[in-house]
């Protein structure tokens, strides 16, 4: 049975300000602070195929907010583990061999803190 994956906080341990896009609901949208969190409760979407790319979280970063991460819940693979996966890229395809398991404590569903840092210019994000 699928479980859904509520964020309950966000925190951004980068220098530059995350907005983060609901795909799902665009006008749901926040900006968080370069060192700063969020706390509140987010769906993380369920995406199960490419018609569905536009249901994803977009995180947006960076200097010039040039950076795109996009995160979701993946229905199928692996079936039945609630995967939270992301793609970095300047467009979001589920199908993409980039496409990774989100590090950390990312399956199976409830309630969930995101972490997103800034490792030797490469943003990571983390599931705790």
């Amino acid at each position: 049975m699928a479980s859904v994956t509520y964020l309950r906080s966000i925190a951004n341990n980068t220098p530059y300000t995350l907005t983060l896009v609901d795909g799902e609901n665009r006008s749901q949208s926040l900006a968080i602070g370069a060192q700063h969190s969020w706390n509140g409760a987010l769906a993380v979407p369920w995406i199960g195929r490419s018609g569905e790319n536009n249901k994803a979280l977009r995180l947006i970063l960076g200097p010039a907010a040039e950076s795109n991460i996009w995160m979701f819940q993946d229905y199928w693979q692996p079936a039945h583990e609630n995967a939270i996966k992301y793609l970095a890229a300047s467009t979001m395809e589920y199908a993409s061999e980039e496409v990774i398991e989100v590090p950390g404590d990312n399956r199976g569903g409830g309630n969930k803190n995101l972490i997103v840092s800034l490792v030797n210019r490469q943003f990571r994000l983390l599931m705790a």
